[in-house]
């Protein structure tokens, strides 16, 4: 009976090996090693739940069942049925265990106990419907042959991590050190069932089984669970069913493992999973080993998916040291990169130190890769953003050839891995894309990568990539002990079409704080935004910083160009060198935004524009952003010879900020050859917001280029102009600069894509006064007009485009009066009708109505006509006015306006009646009748003197009258002069003819000649005069005197209204040369004081003390 009992207790006394949970836990949470398990018809009964209550297995509610057969066998082998009672109760009141039972048979070879229940009853841990343990003397003592257990009930419990199984806790964990070993006992099993509550959800499992627990039990075990959850990952409807057999003590289970699906958070899911396991363990159970194949549903992980997962492994486990082997294959393996249809992986993983240490090596291979539409996306989405540059071809191409190379691509790679908990490492000795082609798309050798406690990672090794038209990148990135991280690479010449890309060497290095430097060069040739680029080399030199900060270029930098064209500019080989301002580099972009920094020597540019050569030019040039931009002596010339136009800049200044970019410029002055104007001088304020560059305060000067100047040179105040979506417009009031007078107003618009655009032009209204005369507006008008009042409006247009350029205006003025070369003007109005106004050329027949000239003889209401061709030419058509009873007309002339030249104006006379000539000449004394026709030639030649050249007036038929009819004051004359004067005092004539010549400014000789001499009616008859009647007479008197005194000698030596000789308005010398521009009225009035004087002193000398006429008494005495 003792020995039974020691037996008992020895048996469920003993401890499992401490490293044999972690060796199941390594294999069971393997994601290759969990599978569906299901077990067939695990009927069991739930028991009331109780807190606190662990998990139990099947041996050890075998090891309290024998404890209890043996000890009540042995006891009843002495004492039988009378003490049974007794004895089993004090044994289980010593270990603390409360049980109920029924004894039904105690005998010598054959004991059993029915309902039997262990710990409380309400809430038992174990029950047993029946225990039958066969015995066999041994030594005079009972010995147990066979255990029989019907329907054996185990609850238990699994908390934190901890196994319990209520009072069968006190038999299970007794302490002892002995090495664990199964009995050499035969047990049957009939129906054995369990129900284990944990924290990760319930377990039931069913048993049943006979044999020898040393050599040949066989049975069968199936555990189910509903759902099983650990961390956050969890399995639905898990089940485990298999063959159990123990052969030679060793413990064998064959059988599957299944899931319905496995799930770990939202982002690893696993389907249909099964593990068909054949595992063996010592009789120790140190040592467990075995065979897993493995299959699976559809599954997906971080960025992954596979459609199903196939695989084998064999492992061993002992004493902490686990060696396995694996061969797995998933079949549509997909990432958002590509899909594989197959993939596959095998190698050896070792595990020492209970997963202290962890290592392997393997090799993985894929096949028949269909690449995703991720990358493609990508890089569409950077051919987009890089329309319109040298990138987006190398793109293009680049996308194309590689969905080409990556359909049916394959993928292999080995590789090695070690872990410990101070190291990660992982080498790859040599891993290739191989394209559909055959070529390596990426490669890589001698990599390997390593993480130590909470450093950096390191990462050494090379990489290439290619392909059919693919970039062929080259490179290596290493790390040394306590260097940092240094990459190696260079871009062999890619090319696309025009475009093309190299990358002769850049090396980037990383420092411990994370911070990337970098330097190398670019060669790029191909499209930029609005043009292209050849030969383009680029230095990259800078940082970026663990923040983010990129910091390019900190020391001076070189940047050429074989070839640069944008828009129709196109330069040739070209450099420029920037050099950053102090200590800071060229360009830094951080979380501060965007700082740019650089200076540069004088800039000189030789490019084409339009095919037409561009010299671009400017003095040191500073900028920064944000900060200023400032520059001098900036020059820009389009064309050559003659036809250049030319911008030039004085000085530009600029403040250059996220919300304002703008700033001043002065002393600017554009030339365009195709515009007779200059502008100089220019100067203002400019701003650029929102795509708008707006000018403002803008202040210029223009001028006549033509030679002479057709106008004098106009300024503006506080002009403006803006650029908006490629438009220009601008607005300005030219003023004369001395008087500021507003002269027009330039309201301006040019389109720069079509190069079309227009002005136009306002006056508003001159008013020329004594303060301002057309000579402050033209030179042009020196010695043509002079003395104008008035005021003149109208408007102008000027439009450009590609097929060149065209101008109109229309002026006019009510009501003008001036002084011109052939006498003063008054009341002139009409309007003048430009159809070029840059070319100042007018429509043919313009016309202007002339209230009165006066060439000596005030004339009324005339018209002239006349136009005006590119400036230079005005052809006078002629004109007409009424005078004295007939018509005065101006003959058609041509003058060469600013040309030293010879003109002649051609007056003729029709009709002038004599009578009225008497009249409006205010000649009160005399009477005349007859009408006079003629010819008048005024000459003035290169020196601006005015000569009459033939000029003729001659009688009408049939001659005419002319009478003195005033009283004589004279005294008598002698007989024979009385005689002349009283027989002349009224002639007739039959035939009068009048010849002018001589200068205007100078002596003017007037020969009169009268023929049919008659009498008159008023005139003196007696014999002499009837006597002389008779007789044929012709009369002839030659005149000399300066033309002014001539026309008004009988009135005035001057007339205030006439228009005065310049030379005695003191503007021209005697011999032509100009001597002022303008009048000075002071002198002019001494002058005329003077004139009158020496006149009235020269008639009192020539009179003497007697009258030229004598007086009437002398009639008397004939």
């Amino acid at each position: 009976m003792g020995g039974g009992l020691a037996l008992g207790v020895g048996l469920v006394g003993q401890r499992l090996p401490p490293d044999l949970p972690a060796a199941f836990h390594c294999l069971c949470a393997h994601p290759r090693a969990s599978v569906r398990a299901m077990a067939q018809d695990a009927d069991i009964t739930d028991a009331p739940a109780r807190p606190g209550r662990k998990w139990l297995t099947f041996g050890n509610a075998i090891r309290a069942v024998v404890l209890l057969g043996v000890g009540g066998t042995a006891w009843a082998w002495v004492t039988r049925e009378d003490i049974a009672y007794d004895i089993i109760a004090g044994e289980l009141n010593n270990r603390g265990i409360e049980a109920e039972y029924k004894v039904e048979q105690i005998s010598a070879y054959r004991q059993v106990l029915t309902d039997i229940v262990i710990g409380d009853p309400d809430r038992p841990d174990v029950t047993i419907e029946r225990v039958e343990i066969i015995t066999q003397p041994r030594l005079g003592l009972p010995g147990v042959q066979e255990v029989r257990l019907v329907r054996p009930r185990v609850f238990g419990r699994i908390a934190d991590g901890q196994l319990s199984l209520g009072s069968l806790d006190k038999l299970l964990y007794t302490g002892g050190d002995e090495p664990f070993a199964l009995p050499d006992l035969a047990l049957s099993i009939d129906d054995g069932r369990a129900l284990i509550e944990s924290d990760y959800g319930r377990l039931g499992a069913k048993l049943r089984g006979s044999g020898n627990l040393a050599d040949g039990f066989t049975g069968e075990l199936a555990v189910v669970a509903p759902t099983l959850a650990l961390a956050d990952c969890s399995a639905q409807e898990a089940s485990l069913f298999g063959a159990v057999s123990i052969e030679g003590g060793k413990p064998h289970f064959a059988g599957p493992l299944r899931f319905d699906s496995l799930a770990c958070g939202e982002t690893v899911k696993l389907a249909n999973g099964g593990v068909e396991l054949d595992l063996l363990a010592a009789s120790d159970l140190a040592t467990v080993s075995g065979r897993a194949g493995i299959a699976t549903g559809a599954g997906q992980a971080p960025g992954a998916s596979t459609a199903a997962l196939k695989g084998n492994s064999s492992f061993s486990w002992r004493e902490g040291l686990l060696t396995a082997d694996y061969r797995l294959e998933a079949r549509d393996l997909a990432t958002s990169e590509g899909r594989f249809a197959k993939f596959e992986a095998d190698g050896l993983v070792r595990a020492r130190d209970n997963f202290a240490r962890f290592e392997g090596e393997g090799t993985i291979e894929g096949t028949g890769l269909q690449p995703g539409v991720r990358p493609g996306r990508l890089l569409a989405d950077a051919q987009r953003s890089a329309e319109g540059t040298l990138l987006a071809p190398l793109i293009e191409q680049a996308n194309g050839a590689l969905a080409s190379e990556l359909r049916g691509a394959r993928l292999l790679a080995d590789f090695s891995f070690r872990q410990t908990a101070e190291r990660l490492s992982l080498v790859v000795p040599q891993a290739e894309l191989r394209g559909r082609s055959g070529d390596i798309v990426l490669g890589l050798s001698r990599a390997q990568f390593a993480l130590e406690g909470e450093g950096l990672p390191r990462f050494d090794g090379n990489f290439l990539t290619g392909g059919a038209g693919l970039p062929r990148i080259s490179g290596r990135m290493e790390q040394a002990p306590g260097e940092p991280l240094s990459l190696r690479l260079s871009m062999a010449d890619y090319v696309a079409g025009d475009a093309r890309l190299a990358i002769p060497a850049l090396r980037m290095t990383q420092g411990r704080d994370g911070a990337i430097s970098f330097a190398g060069r670019v060669f790029a040739s191909g499209a930029v935004p609005g043009g292209s680029v050849r030969g383009a080399e680029v230095p990259l030199d800078g940082t970026y910083s663990s923040d983010g900060t990129i910091a390019l270029w900190r020391g001076c930098q070189t940047f050429k160009v074989e070839a640069l064209e944008v828009g129709n500019l196109a330069f040739g080989r070209e450099r420029i060198e920037l050099c950053p301002q102090g200590q800071q580099p060229l360009l830094r972009y951080g979380a501060q935004g965007l700082r740019f920094a650089a200076s540069t020597a004088p800039l000189d540019f030789r490019a084409r524009m339009g095919g037409a050569p561009l010299h671009l030019a400017t003095g040191a040039l500073a900028v920064s952003w944000p900060g200023t931009l400032s520059t001098s002596a900036a020059l820009v010339e389009l064309g050559e010879g003659e036809d250049v136009v030319r911008l030039t800049l004085g000085q530009l200044d600029a403040r250059l900020e996220q919300d304002f970019i703008g700033g001043t410029f002065a002393e600017a002055a554009p030339y365009l050859p195709a515009v007779p104007l200059d502008i100089s001088q220019g100067s203002g304020t400019w701003r650029y917001t929102d795509g708008v560059l707006s000018l403002s305060d803008v202040a210029f000067r223009l001028e006549d280029r033509a030679a002479p100047d057709r106008f004098e040179p106009l300024t503006a105040q506080s002009a403006e102009l803006s650029l908006e979506d490629g438009v220009i417009c601008a607005r300005a009031l030219l003023r004369e600069p001395d008087s500021k007078v507003a002269v027009t107003r330039v309201a301006l618009a040019h389109d720069l894509a079509t190069g079309a655009g227009h002005a136009d032009l306002a006056v508003d209204g001159i008013t020329f006064d004594s303060k301002f005369q057309p000579q402050n507006l033209s030179r042009l008008a020196l010695g043509v007009v002079a003395n104008v009042s008035g005021t003149v409006t109208g408007t102008g247009r000027i439009d450009w485009n590609a097929d060149g350029v065209t101008s109109s205006g229309r002026f006019a003025s009510d009501s003008l009066d001036l002084a011109a070369a052939f006498g003063p003007v008054k009341h002139a109005r009409g309007e003048i009708v430009f159809t070029d106004l840059l070319g100042m050329t007018t429509a043919p027949n313009q016309t202007i109505k002339v209230g009165t000239i006066n060439p000596g003889i005030e004339i009324y209401d005339g018209e002239l006509r006349y136009q005006l061709t590119n400036g230079e030419r005005l052809d006078i058509g002629g004109g007409q006015w009424p005078l004295l009873g007939g018509t005065l007309t101006l003959r058609p002339l041509t003058m060469n306006i600013g040309q030293t030249e010879s003109r002649t104006y051609t007056v003729v006379i029709d009709g002038l009646e004599a009578s009225r000539f008497i009249e409006r000449l205010e000649l009160n004394n005399l009477a005349a009748t007859g009408t006079f026709d003629g010819v008048i030639p005024i000459v003035f030649d290169e020196d601006g003197n005015g000569f009459l050249e033939g000029g003729v007036l001659t009688s009408r038929a049939p001659g005419g009258n002319l009478a003195y009819v005033g009283q004589l004051t004279y005294e008598d004359l002698s007989f024979m002069g009385n005689l002349a004067f009283q027989t002349l005092r009224d002639l007739r004539f039959d035939d009068a003819e009048i010849l002018l010549d001589g200068p205007l400014a100078g002596e003017l000789v007037t020969r009169v000649r009268f023929e049919g001499i008659g009498q008159g009616e008023a005139a003196q008859k007696n014999i002499i005069s009837r006597t002389i009647a008779r007789l044929p007479l012709e009369l002839r008197l030659n005149i000399r005197a300066p033309f002014y005194k001539l026309i008004s000698s009988t009135r005035s030596l001057y007339d205030p209204s006439s228009l005065r000789d310049p030379r005695g308005l003191g503007l021209i010398g005697e011999s032509g040369e100009v001597l002022r521009e303008e009048i000075d009225q002071e002198a002019v009035d001494e002058r005329d004081a003077e004139a009158e004087r020496a006149a009235e002193e020269e008639i009192n000398r020539q009179r003497g003390d007697e009258p030229a006429i004598q007086p009437s008494e002398s009639e008397d005495a004939l």
